[in-house]
């Protein structure tokens, strides 16, 4: 076994493919016996055709390069290219990726920017293989250079970008302060991939710099709906709730019982037939369980029958205290008899929520209530 952990016969074949003008099939056969047995079937399909058409010298040195490479033998892979180095010869984006995993970096921007002047033909993969390690390296600007020719790479095929180029592009641009631009790609992000709560973090930070702390809050709810124990969502969470400057809602956060809280149920209520046929409400902008009291005392005054609606649902939007309306909210409810679905939202969606048998805005003058008209 050589110091690379290759059998020897394999590392003296890839030598002899390197060394021999005119190599003979069975260094071939032996590089596409390894690749099959590490389960790269496609790669030992491409050897061993090579085995009986033999690639051109640049195409046989570049692939031992890459295995040189993925093993770690930068210096291997380096010797193999160094004939391609010269004044006269174009770059490569192998010769690219190898100078980065040297950890030159000077002269890996320098020849990236050559490179790109007049870009050479490259698979996706090896170009998100460089993405990765420039990213690795903390070199943001290098990297981000990548996205256009990778983006046209996508858009020539056809194809749309996956969740990891959009994660990358996002993160990028963040790296570079330019959050307007990144915003639309956590967005995309989170479309194609609702359960990570990543995108959903940046998308709550934007929100706070955009000086939008009720979709903060709601972005910081959601990543904790997802996973409980995240490190961070609980602090943007006090942030949003601090610039809302949700006093209940903040000493909900810190551990105070909810029943030591303020009430605060001032308004005028409506007559318990004014909700005659309502199981479906959206509040906008309360932040008092006056309305919410006076329905909950509706659908607790039905006959047993008629409690049994398929859906019963609570839409709470914009509140200035969410977190302790919610809670008040499912306090309230949960003596009813049928469970009642309880949504918080940070903004009016007329898709999401227009379906709403009543809405209700809070207002700052008496009745401190008014009834949105039905479209």
């Amino acid at each position: 076994m050589s110091e690379s952990g290759l059998p020897s016969d394999l590392v003296q074949a890839l030598h002899d493919l390197a060394e021999q003008h005119e190599p003979a099939p069975e260094p071939f056969e032996r590089v596409a016996r390894w690749r099959r047995a590490c389960g790269d079937a496609e790669a030992a399909a491409t050897w061993q055709t090579w085995s009986l058409l033999p690639p051109d010298e640049e195409k046989l040195r570049n692939a031992l390069a890459t295995i040189w490479s993925d093993l770690g033998e930068l210096d291997q892979a380096r010797a193999l290219l160094t004939t391609a180095i010269d004044a006269e010869s174009q770059p490569s984006w192998l010769q690219l990726t190898l100078l980065v995993r040297q950890g030159e970096f000077e002269r890996a921007s320098a020849m990236q920017q050559q490179l790109l002047k007049s870009p050479p033909s490259v698979e996706r993969a090896d170009l998100l293989d460089l993405l990765r390690l420039w990213r690795e390296n903390q070199c943001s600007s290098q990297a981000l250079e990548l996205l256009d020719p990778l983006l046209g790479w996508i858009k020539q095929r056809g194809e749309t970008p996956t969740i990891q180029v959009c994660l990358a592009l996002a993160d990028l641009l963040e790296q570079q302060h330019r959050f307007d631009e990144a915003e639309p790609w956590w967005q995309r992000s989170h479309a194609m991939q609702p359960s990570y709560a990543w995108p959903l973090m940046r998308l709550g930070q934007q929100a706070l710099r955009k000086k939008q702390p009720a979709v903060a809050f709601h972005y910081a709810s959601q990543v904790l709906e997802r996973n409980p124990d995240h490190n961070y969502a609980p602090r943007l969470q006090h942030k949003a709730l601090t610039a809302l400057e949700a006093t209940r809602s903040l000493a909900l956060l810190d551990g105070q019982p909810l029943s030591e809280l303020d009430n605060a149920t001032g308004g005028n209520q409506p007559e318990p037939e004014w909700w005659d046929g309502c199981t479906s409400l959206a509040l906008i902008g309360f932040d008092s369980t006056s309305l919410l009291s006076s329905w909950c005392g509706y659908l607790n005054s039905l006959d047993p029958g008629e409690r049994c609606h398929p859906s019963l649902r609570l839409w709470l939007i914009g509140s200035p205290d969410p977190l302790w309306l919610q809670q008040k909210a499912e306090d309230l409810l949960a003596p009813l008899p049928q469970p009642v679905l309880i949504s918080s939202w940070p903004i009016w969606d007329e898709q999401r929520h227009g379906g709403a048998d009543k809405k209700l805005e809070a207002i700052d003058e008496p009745p401190f209530w008014r009834e949105q008209e039905q479209n």
